[in-house]
């Protein structure tokens, strides 16, 4: 039964984590190309997209976290488990 906890908190912590790497270095981009963007000459319809996809990513980035967090407690759980029930 612990094995299960085990599995699924290094799942979700390895997904998790290497998930929220790849979208922190996506989203510093992306926030970088927005910063720089002059909004008098850029035309408001690929400007919504581009804050659209920022707003995306950046959100996706934060849920990643929530899944690294999630996998750490089932760790945690699993280990209480298992040091409970020898």
């Amino acid at each position: 039964m612990q094995a299960k906890y085990l599995i699924t908190g290094i799942a979700l912590v390895a997904v998790g984590g290497g998930l929220a790497l790849f979208l922190n270095f996506q989203g510093y981009s992306c926030l970088s190309q927005l910063a720089g963007v002059d909004r008098s000459t850029y035309p408001p319809a690929a400007l919504d997209e581009l804050e659209r996809n920022c707003f995306i990513i950046t959100n996706s980035y934060v849920y990643s976290l929530f899944a690294a967090v999630a996998g750490a407690i089932v760790l945690a759980v699993g280990y209480k488990k298992r040091r409970d029930n020898p």
